[in-house]
C-alpha cells in the first residue's frame, strides 16, 4: 500500500461534502449490476478523500454481495507485474471457505505467485489471459469491482490489463475503479496518458475529488468535536479542504497539541521539501512568507528575477509544492503554497535571519510605488515591518492599516491594527508620532462594534490618566462594552460615578440612558433621554438618533413610538454612525414585534437592520441580536424553518456576550417546541451564566421563561413552577414589567393545571396564592399592554379553570380566537387541544370537539410541533377519535405483538386502554375523564380485566402489564 496515515474512527469514519461523487460512484455501480461493464478513474490531489469514496463503495459492493479485487501500487521500484490485481485476487482466495471448489484458475494463480519471487515468471501475455478469465469466470454468479488504488505507481503490465479491460470489456457485471494522483510530477504523466486515452470510450467516466468547501470542513469539525467551532478556521487554514490534512490537524487540536501541528504530516512536508534543488527551496521560503497575493513582479522584487527564479519556480510547481492561480484582473500570476500546513512548516523551518531577512526584502518591495495598487498593502506593510523589527516604520503602516480596515468596515481587522500599534507606540522612536491612548481607544471601539464586547472592555480597561470629563467618558463607553459583554451590573456604579463629574458630557447621559432602558426604568430612561436631546438638538445627529430610539421605545403610545424610531433610523442614517445605526434599527424591530405585536414588519425590520449591519461590519455583535429579534417574529408567526434559517445565520458569526444570549434563547425556544429539548438544554445551559450579569429582568425572566416551557413539555410541571416562583423573585425586585409577567403567570397555570391531569400534589408554598395576587393588577388597569399579553391573560385563566378540574371550553374558544385574530398559529393550535379536552370530557358536543382536535393536529404536523402534536395524538387515542389522514395510535401503543401469546392479547384494545390507566394509579372516576366514558363503564371494563387475565387486585393486574408489555406504560 502508499503509506497512507489513517485516522483513528471518530474522526476518520466521517465522510462530508461528497454527495455528488457518491452518487456518480453509486450509479456506476448500478450500471455494473445492470450488466454493462463501467469503468471510474477516480483523480485528485494527495489526502483529497479519493480513498476513502472508494472504501465507501468497497462497502457498499459487499453489501450488496459483489466480488471486490482490490489492490494497490506500491510506488516502489521493481513491484512485480499486475501486483495490483494479483494480491486482489490473491486476498479473495484466502478468503474463501476452504471446503468449498476451488475456482478454475485458482491453482494456476499460485503458480504465478509461487514463480514470482524466484525469477521464473510467465510472459505477460499469459499472465494477462488469466487475470482476464479469472475476471470473466467471478463475472458468471456475480457483480465485480476491481479496484486499483494509487494509478500513478502502477506498472505497465497493469495499465495495459487496465486498457484491455476497457477497450474489450467483459459481457458480465464488471466495475473498474482506478484512484489517480493528480500532479505534474514525472511519475504520474503515464497514468495521465492512460486516462486521457481511454476517457474516450462511453463506459468510462472520471470523478475529480476537489477539495472541501469550507462548509463541509465546519460540518466535519461539527461532527467530530461538536461546540468547537473556534476549530472551524484552524482546520481550514491549515487545510484548504485537504480531507487528510483537515482530520489530522483536528485531531491534533483535539489531543491538545498547542500548534495543532501533526508530526507525521510535518515529517511528510520536510521529505518532499528535501527533494527540493536550493534555488527551489528558496523561492519555496519567500512564497511562505508573502502572507497575501504573490504577483510575479513582486517575488522578483523580492529575490531578484531571471531564468533561476523561473526554473526554481517551475521545479516547485512540478513537486506541486507551488501552485500559480488567478488572483483577480489585476494580479493573474500570484503564487502560494498549496495549503497552510505547508506554509506553516515551512514558516518554521527558517532560522531566524532567514526570517527577519525575508520580511524586510517584502516590506522594501511593498513600499515601491507600484505596490501601493496591492490590496491590503499597508496591512502588509505593517505585517512585515513589524516582523523585521523596524517598530518606526511597523507603527506608521499599523496606523494606516487600522484606518483603512475601518473604512473597508472590517472592524474585528481594525480592532487588530489598533492593538499593534498601541503596542509599537511606546517603543518607536522614529519620526512618526502616535498617541497610545487614542490607538487604545479606537481598538476598544472597534472590538465592540465587531461584536467582541469582552476584548472592548479590556482595550479599554488598560487606558489610565487625563482629565476629569475624560475619565468620564471613557467610563460610559466602558460602561456600554460592560453591557454588550453581559456584565451590566458592573454597568451601573461605573455610570454613578462618572455622572458626578462636574463636567459630565453628552457621552455618559446617552449610556445612562441605554442602561435605564435595558434595566426596565422606563421613566428614568425617558426623563435621561429627555434631558440629553434638550443638550444636544440637532448639532449631534448619532447622539440625537440615541435619544429618539429610546424616548421612541418607551412611549406608552406604541404608534407614536415608531414615528420617533423611524426618525431615529433617519438620523442615524444621516449620521454616519455604525453604533447609532445598529441600535435604532434594534428599537424599530422591537417595537413592531413587541408594543405593536405586528410580528410580520418587526421580522423584516430586523433582517433589513441585521443586513445593514453585517454591511457595516457590526454582523457578530448588532447583527446577530438583530436576528434573533427576527426569529421571535418569525417563531410567533409559524415560520419556524425561516426562524431557524435565521438562527443559523446567526450562529455562524460566533456571537459574544448578549448576542450571544440572545441567540441562544431564541434558539432555545425553537428546539422546545419542536421536541429537540437536549439542545434545548445544551442552549439554556450556556444562557445561564450569561444572564446572571444583565441589568434588570429582561433576559433572566426570559431564560426562566423558557426553561420552564422545556420543563412542562417534558411532563414535569414541578420543575416549571420552581422557574416561575425564580422568575416571580426577579421581576418583584425590579420595575413594573407587565408582558414578561403575562408570561411568567400564563406559565405557572399551566404548570398547576398539569399537576391536576397528572394527578401530582404540590406542598403549598405560597406560589399559587402569590400568582392570583399578580395576575389580578392587570386586571386593575384600563387595557393590557399588548394583544399578545390580553391573550396570554386568557390563557391563565383558562388554565387555572383546568388547575381546578373544571376545564371550560368556552374559555378555550376565547383564547383560541384571541390568537387566531393575531396570526399566532402555535398557541392557537394549544387552544384547540385544550378545548377539544373540555368538550369530549364533558361528552357533549362532541363534533366540535372533534374538529378542534382535528385542527390542532393539522397546525402542530404543519408546524413540526412534535411535543403538542404528541399530546394531541394521546388525547385522540384515549377519545378514540380517527385524526384526518392518520391512524393517531403511535406504533408503540398498538396491541397487537409479533412475538409469542401472552395473557394480555385476550383483551380488547379499550380493556387495554383501561389497565394502562389503572397501572399508572387513577381512580375509576380519573380513567373515565381521561378515556371520556362513563365511571360505572370503567367498573365493567375492570371486572373485565380481572377475570380475562386471573388477578384480583389492581397491584395484580399492574404486575402482568408491567411483565407483558412494559413499553405501555403511561410516562
Amino acid at each position: 500500500m502508499s503509506g497512507r496515515s489513517i485516522p483513528p474512527p471518530a474522526v476518520g469514519r466521517i465522510l462530508v461534502g461528497r454527495d455528488r461523487e457518491r452518487a456518480r460512484l453509486g450509479a456506476a455501480l448500478a450500471e455494473a449490476a445492470a450488466g454493462r461493464m463501467a469503468a471510474v478513474f477516480v483523480t485528485g490531489e494527495a489526502g483529497v478523500g479519493k480513498s476513502r469514496l472508494v472504501a465507501e463503495l468497497v462497502a457498499q459492493a459487499r453489501a450488496g454481495g459483489a466480488v471486490v479485487l482490490a489492490g494497490a501500487a506500491s510506488g516502489v521500484a521493481g513491484s512485480p507485474p499486475f501486483r495490483p490485481v494479483l494480491s486482489g485476487l490473491r486476498a479473495l482466495r484466502s478468503s474463501r471457505d476452504a471446503t468449498e471448489p476451488p475456482e478454475p484458475w485458482a491453482d494456476r494463480l499460485d503458480e504465478l505467485l509461487a514463480a514470482a519471487p524466484t525469477g521464473a515468471a510467465p510472459s505477460r501475455a499469459e499472465v494477462m489471459d488469466l487475470l482476464h478469465r479469472a475476471v470473466l469466470r467471478l463475472a458468471e454468479t456475480s457483480v465485480v469491482v476491481l479496484v486499483v488504488e494509487d494509478l500513478q505507481w502502477v506498472d505497465r503490465s497493469t495499465r495495459d490489463l487496465l486498457a484491455y479491460l476497457v477497450a474489450d470489456p467483459p459481457p458480465g457485471r464488471v466495475l473498474l475503479v482506478a484512484t489517480h494522483r493528480t500532479g505534474r510530477r514525472p511519475d504520474t504523466a503515464s497514468a495521465r496518458v492512460l486516462i486521457g486515452e481511454l476517457a474516450r470510450h462511453q463506459r468510462v467516466r472520471t470523478v475529480d475529488v476537489a477539495p472541501l468547501a469550507r462548509a463541509a470542513v465546519a460540518e466535519l469539525v461539527e461532527s467530530a468535536a461538536p461546540g468547537r467551532p473556534e476549530l472551524v478556521e484552524l482546520v481550514w487554514q491549515r487545510s484548504a479542504g485537504n480531507a487528510l490534512i483537515a482530520e489530522q490537524t483536528l485531531l491534533a487540536a483535539l489531543d491538545g497539541d498547542p500548534l495543532a501541528l501533526p508530526v507525521g504530516l510535518r515529517e511528510l512536508v520536510l521529505s518532499r521539501l528535501a527533494l527540493l534543488s536550493g534555488d527551489a527551496l528558496r523561492a519555496v521560503r519567500a512564497v511562505a512568507v508573502a502572507d497575501g497575493p504573490l504577483p510575479h513582479r513582486l517575488l522578483e522584487a523580492v529575490l531578484g528575477g531571471g531564468g533561476e527564479l523561473l526554473g526554481a519556480l517551475r521545479e516547485a510547481a512540478d513537486a506541486g509544492i507551488v501552485v500559480a492561480e488567478d488572483a483577480g484582473e489585476a494580479h493573474r500570476d500570484s503564487y502560494r503554497l498549496p495549503n497552510g500546513l505547508l506554509t506553516e512548516v515551512v514558516r518554521r523551518e527558517l532560522l531566524p535571519g532567514e526570517r527577519i531577512d525575508l520580511h524586510r526584502r517584502y516590506a522594501a518591495a511593498l513600499s515601491a510605488g507600484w505596490a501601493r495598487e496591492l490590496p491590503g498593502v499597508d496591512i502588509r506593510l505593517a505585517h512585515h515591518w513589524h516582523a523585521a523589527g523596524e517598530d518606526g516604520p511597523a507603527l506608521a503602516a499599523a496606523v494606516a492599516a487600522a484606518r483603512s480596515a475601518e473604512a473597508a468596515h472590517d472592524l474585528a481587522a481594525a480592532h487588530r491594527h489598533w492593538l499593534r500599534a498601541a503596542g509599537l507606540a511606546g517603543r518607536s522612536r522614529g519620526e512618526v508620532t502616535v498617541d497610545r491612548t487614542g490607538c487604545l481607544e479606537r481598538a476598544a471601539e472597534c472590538a465592540h462594534l465587531a461584536g467582541d464586547p469582552a476584548a472592548a472592555v479590556v482595550a479599554l480597561s488598560a487606558v489610565a490618566g487625563s482629565g476629569e470629563r475624560a475619565r468620564a467618558e471613557r467610563a460610559a463607553r466602558l460602561a456600554e462594552y460592560l453591557l454588550a459583554a453581559g456584565r451590566g451590573r458592573e454597568a451601573g456604579p461605573l455610570l454613578d460615578r462618572a455622572g458626578a463629574a462636574r463636567d459630565a458630557g453628552a457621552e455618559v447621559l446617552g449610556a445612562r440612558a441605554e442602561l435605564l432602558w435595558a434595566a426596565g426604568e422606563v421613566s428614568g430612561a425617558q426623563e435621561t433621554a429627555g434631558r440629553l436631546l434638550g443638550v444636544v438638538g440637532s448639532a449631534a445627529p448619532a447622539a440625537r438618533a440615541r435619544c429618539l430610539a429610546v424616548l421612541g421605545a418607551s412611549r406608552r403610545d406604541p404608534a407614536a413610538g415608531e414615528v420617533l424610531l423611524r426618525e431615529a433610523v433617519a438620523t442615524a442614517e444621516r449620521s454616519g454612525d455604525p453604533a447609532a445605526i445598529a441600535r435604532t434599527h434594534r428599537g424599530l424591530a422591537e417595537l413592531l414585534c413587541g408594543p405593536l405585536d405586528e410580528p410580520a414588519r418587526g421580522a423584516e425590520a430586523a433582517v433589513a437592520g441585521a443586513d445593514r449591519a453585517a454591511a457595516l461590519g457590526m454582523a457578530r455583535g448588532a447583527g446577530a441580536g438583530l436576528l434573533a429579534v427576527a426569529a421571535a417574529g418569525l417563531f410567533g408567526l409559524g415560520r419556524w424553518d425561516e426562524a431557524a434559517a435565521v438562527l443559523e445565520r446567526a450562529w455562524r458569526t460566533a456571537p459574544t456576550g448578549v448576542a450571544e444570549l440572545e441567540v441562544r434563547l431564541a434558539r432555545a425556544r425553537l428546539s422546545t417546541a419542536r421536541g429537540r429539548f437536549a439542545d434545548a438544554e445544551d442552549d439554556l445551559a450556556a444562557a445561564r451564566p450569561l444572564a446572571a450579569g444583565t441589568p434588570g429582568p429582561h433576559h433572566r425572566v426570559a431564560l426562566l421563561t423558557a426553561a420552564a416551557d422545556l420543563a412542562l413539555w417534558r411532563l414535569r410541571p414541578d420543575l416549571a413552577l420552581d422557574h416561575v416562583a425564580a422568575a416571580l423573585d426577579v421581576l418583584e425586585q425590579g420595575p413594573d414589567q407587565p408582558e414578561p409577567l403575562a408570561a411568567v403567570l400564563e406559565r405557572g397555570a399551566r404548570a398547576r393545571a398539569e399537576l391536576t391531569r397528572l394527578g401530582v400534589r404540590r406542598p403549598d408554598d405560597g406560589l399559587t396564592a402569590r400568582s392570583r395576587r399578580h395576575g389580578d393588577e392587570p386586571a386593575r388597569r384600563a387595557a393590557e399592554p399588548t394583544p399578545s399579553a390580553r391573550a396570554g391573560a386568557l390563557g391563565r385563566l383558562a388554565e387555572e379553570g383546568r388547575a381546578a378540574d373544571r376545564s371550560d371550553p368556552q374559555a378555550w374558544e376565547r383564547v383560541v380566537r384571541a390568537w387566531a385574530d393575531l396570526g399566532r398559529p402555535y398557541p392557537t393550535a394549544y387552544g384547540h387541544l385544550r378545548r377539544a379536552e373540555g368538550l369530549l370530557a364533558r361528552r357533549a358536543n362532541s363534533a366540535a370537539g372533534v374538529t378542534a382536535l382535528r385542527e390542532a393536529a393539522r397546525t402542530a404536523e404543519g408546524l413540526g410541533a412534535v411535543p403538542l402534536l404528541t399530546e394531541v395524538r394521546e388525547l385522540a387515542e384515549r377519545a378514540r377519535v380517527r385524526l384526518a389522514g392518520a391512524d393517531p395510535v403511535p406504533a408503540a401503543a398498538v396491541g397487537a405483538r409479533a412475538d409469542e401469546d401472552d395473557e394480555l392479547d385476550a383483551l380488547t384494545a379499550r380493556e387495554l386502554e383501561v389497565l394502562v390507566e389503572l397501572a399508572g394509579g387513577r381512580t375509576n372516576r380519573e380513567i373515565a375523564g381521561r378515556l371520556f366514558i362513563s365511571e360505572k363503564t370503567v367498573g365493567v371494563h375492570v371486572s373485565r380485566i380481572y377475570a380475562k387475565i386471573g388477578v384480583h387486585s389492581r397491584v395484580q393486574a399492574s404486575a402482568v402489564l408491567l411483565r407483558c408489555r412494559p413499553e405501555r406504560r403511561r410516562r
